[in-house]
């Protein structure tokens, strides 16, 4: 039987291919670090399907493209939020939250360069000030990062613009390390800490 007459998935077998299928994508978004170069017969061929097999699970290239980032988002989120202990003052959720947001690129580094190293298409919602919660898994998971900046900072300056200097700052050091490991980088504790000291407790106003 041929891709072209895949007969129909028995029952549960759908969602697998669907599974597939978003893996295939993110595999491929790895190779090609820019989602306007994805096309659907490679996404397809990488998953051992016809074309028409995609559009069962996604009307477009886009929906496909969405859903690998919402799940992806899912799992980050859900590695951060899970290491901030709520009991805890700002400033120690924010150090638990710098920790655990190295920790996710080193243990999960596809997901991660997915993510943060992949050129988004154009008409993503991106993080802005004000944006609502609950529209767009990528904006939520600043806005919860962006929540904890805030309460370190009552009396300001901008707690976007700290936050924003915060999360370049890690991405820095992630993308850095990834790209020279052999360079004597400073142990992940203690840049966190300097980025405290520098963006929290001495912010520039």
């Amino acid at each position: 039987m041929t891709a072209s007459t895949r007969a129909r998935n028995p029952r549960g077998q759908g969602d697998r291919l669907r599974s597939e299928l978003m893996d295939a994508a993110r595999e491929l978004l790895l190779e090609l670090g820019d989602q306007d170069k994805l096309s659907v017969r490679a996404v397809t061929a990488r998953a051992g399907v016809s074309p028409n097999a995609l559009y069962m699970h996604f009307a477009t290239k886009d929906e496909l493209l969405s859903a690998v980032m919402i799940v992806s988002y899912q799992e980050l989120r859900g590695f951060l939020r899970a290491a901030i202990p709520d009991d805890s003052d700002p400033v120690q959720q924010l150090r638990a939250y710098g920790r655990a947001y190295l920790q996710f690129a080193q243990q999960r580094p596809g997901i991660y360069r997915v993510l943060f190293m992949t050129k988004i298409r154009e008409g993503v919602p991106v993080p802005a000030r004000g944006a609502p919660t609950g529209q767009d898994e990528g904006v939520d998971a600043f806005n919860d990062f962006l929540d904890i900046v805030t309460r370190c900072l009552p009396n300001g300056p901008d707690p976007f613009t700290q936050a924003a200097y915060i999360w370049a700052a890690l991405h820095g050091y992630v993308a850095l390390r990834q790209a020279i490991s052999a360079f004597p980088w400073p142990a992940e504790a203690d840049y966190i800490e300097r980025m405290i000291q520098v963006h929290i407790a001495s912010p520039r106003r």
